[in-house]
């Protein structure tokens, strides 16, 4: 008989959700290999053990196996028993480092597999050679090569294996049967159904106030509230997964939210019998009750870097429900930040969109997509593990599955553009001549590019409506293609400020003359057909180097390359005044200065960021105006703007001899 002799991670010394991640890996294996699985270091995880002043019975702890079917044949591992037999280990390196694929004629040469490897150059299976052997081992004994280091066995499978559909198919259907044994379902059904329609948050704490490369200890109350006022209203229960009922910064959020309860309390409070009548109760088995609860929820938001939370989120994406995988804040320090135990510097270091993560790059799997501080083996899971009917059904991945999305146009029949923000790239495909020659006036023609993309957006015509969408859906249904633009950065400048914030984004343009650079905002665009404010100041010498969507750096108060081809277009440049435009009828044009608070009151009009933000975006405008001087001009013709931007240039020269 062959066997696999598989470690759990850290020969079962981690977490509940850890020892999942890794048995799951080491069933998939046998499986795939045809092996008899025996399972090492399947012991009670030590991490999760709560007293709950004696409510619970620790004395014999759950293993995983305790909780969870196997649904193939497996035994432990004996100890010395297979010590005679030819035996070879699989890998040295980290499993999380490795892709196992089936079959062995994949290609692993392909792009495909390039990127679901993500960097990864190890990649493993059971060749002929290793097939012979009467025992193959994935142990966790040997050392990595070049370090001190035992290996581990841990990743999400999702991640792991590479397998053609067949296969999937299969290893999918493993899988489905690898659930919660019935007591432990039967139990968190019930609970579930009684509490009705609810919302559930994870929130760590306990552990993770010892943990290095979070921000436990550096975070507050409101930062929570802020974070699940953004989905959560007040008309569910609020549902809490911790192991700190009794920290004090629950207190705040108790109070916004006094339909709530800690479902581990909840269920000794309230299913006490029901829960000592199960083969295990322990604090593993509430907690594992706890997590199969939450899975239940209408909504969901969890603790980036948990692979409980993780767990969850995996269990609502296979039952159907719609995960898009939300956070409360972002726990990764940025690189090279001194971390301290529960503490490091607050950062931004993987943008957050109302808790979602904002894909910065692409690629075929979700993983290539977001921050690649992200270590995708454990740090978060992905929708490519949702077991969903179409999955189980199919075999086919998630991502493959979706057909809902519209009929594309031939990238031969389109018109590629791609821009750039800081070091972040967007892509546009234009089916309308129309479109893409308002787009040629704003970015650059490239059908390539070596960096990753942020979003791709198509245009595409439908009739005489104009589509744009990205992601697979359409956010704009468009009569005009003059239209399009304006729709677009709408769309796009909410990601881009929230993936690099500190700039404040104007609707607006930007002339320059003798070194001096000036933004107009408010009504920059002439009201009159046939007249521009550019074009009259182009013809005076002027030069137009962006406009529509203009970001400005505050600190610093420089001009960040977005949409026109600087000369340096690597480089911030220096604003030296804003002008707020006002087109006014039978009046006599005047250009005058405004005073502080006057000027952000008149550039809040014309902010693309106030309404994501409207507290930051003032924040940032106060700070901008406290650096560049603020100018009002009133015009009732257009012919009027050189003189009015001479005038300006002027006082810029020549500060001392501003006049009244």
């Amino acid at each position: 008989m062959r066997q696999l002799l598989y470690t759990n991670y850290q020969s079962g010394n981690s977490g509940l959700s850890n020892g999942i991640m890794s048995i799951e890996c080491g069933v998939v294996m046998a499986f795939l290999t045809k092996r008899f699985l025996l399972l090492d270091g399947n012991q009670a995880p030590p991490a999760n053990i709560v007293d709950y002043n004696g409510r619970v019975d620790n004395s014999k702890p759950s293993r995983i196996t305790d909780l969870i079917e196997i649904p193939i044949p497996w035994t432990e591992a004996p100890p010395d028993a297979v010590a005679d037999l030819d035996a070879r280990e699989l890998t040295s390196q980290n499993l999380m480092d490795c892709v196992f694929y089936v079959p062995g004629s994949v290609d692993i040469e392909s792009a495909d597999a390039a990127d679901f490897a993500r960097g990864r150059s190890t990649w493993i299976c059971e060749d002929a050679g290793l097939s012979e052997l009467p025992l193959l081992r994935v142990s966790e004994t040997p050392l990595i090569p070049g370090s001190d280091s035992r290996r581990h066995n841990l990743s999400f499978y999702s991640y792991l294996f590479y397998l053609d559909r067949e296969h999937r198919k299969a290893v999918y259907d493993v899988l489905s049967r690898m659930q919660a044994k019935r007591p432990y379902a039967e139990l968190a059904q019930r609970v579930a159904s009684d509490l009705g329609a609810f919302n559930a948050v994870h929130l760590r704490r306990g552990d993770f106030k010892l943990t290095y490369g979070v921000t436990v200890l550096d975070r507050n109350p409101w930062e929570a509230i802020e974070a699940m006022e953004r989905h959560f209203g007040d008309d569910k229960t609020l549902v809490i997964c911790t192991d700190e009922r009794d920290d004090p910064f629950f207190g705040e959020i108790t109070q916004q939210w006094p339909d709530h309860l800690f479902i581990d309390h909840h269920i000794l409070d309230h299913y006490g019998a029901e829960f000592a009548a199960l083969p295990q109760h322990d604090s593993l088995a509430l907690a594992y009750l706890s997590q199969l609860v939450a899975a239940e929820s209408a909504d969901f938001i969890g603790s980036m870097t948990s692979t409980f939370t993780a767990l969850i989120q995996r269990l609502r994406g296979s039952r159907g429900k719609h995960e898009p995988f939300k956070f409360l804040w972002n726990e990764l320090p940025e690189p090279g930040e001194e971390l301290k135990r529960g503490s490091h510097p607050v950062s931004e270091c993987v943008p957050l969109e109302n808790g979602e993560m904002v894909p910065e790059y692409e690629g075929n799997y979700s993983w290539n997509r977001y921050s690649q501080l992200i270590n995708p083996a454990w740090m978060r899971e992905w929708p490519e593990s949702f077991l969903t009917a179409a999955a189980l059904e199919s075999g086919t991945l998630p991502r493959e599955a979706m057909s809902d999305r519209p009929t594309k146009i031939s990238a031969r029949e389109k018109t590629q553009f791609r821009g750039r923000f800081d070091d972040l790239e967007f892509s546009i495909e234009c089916a309308s001549p129309a479109v893409a020659a308002r787009f040629s006036q704003l970015f650059d023609t490239t059908a390539t590019s070596s960096r990753g993309t942020l979003i791709q957006i198509e245009e595409e015509r439908r009739g005489g409506i104009h589509l744009l969408s990205a992601r697979g859906s359409t956010f704009a249904e468009l009569s005009e293609p003059a239209m399009v633009p304006d729709a677009l950065f709408r769309e796009l400048i909410p990601i881009l400020a929230r993936a690099r914030k500190g700039n404040s984004w104007f609707d607006g343009a930007v002339l320059v003359r003798d070194q001096k650079r000036l933004l107009l905002v408010g009504d920059w665009r002439s009201p009159r057909p046939g007249s521009s404010i550019v074009a009259a100041a182009q013809a005076a010498d002027w030069s137009l180097v962006a406009e529509e969507a203009v970001p400005i750096k505050v600190k610093g108060a420089a001009l960040k390359p977005f949409t026109h081809r600087f000369d340096n277009n690597e480089e911030e440049l220096p604003l030296d005044g804003i002008i707020y435009c006002s087109h006014k009828l039978h009046s006599r044009s005047s250009v005058f200065p405004l005073s502080p608070a006057v000027a952000v009151a008149e550039l809040v009009r014309t902010a693309r960021d106030f309404e994501q933000d409207r507290e930051a975006a003032v924040k940032r405008l106060c700070a901008l105006v406290e650096q560049v001087p603020v100018y009002q001009f009133d015009y009732a013709q257009e012919r009027d703007t050189p003189v009015a931007l001479s005038a300006v240039l002027e006082q810029l020269q020549h500060p001392q001899e501003i006049a009244s």
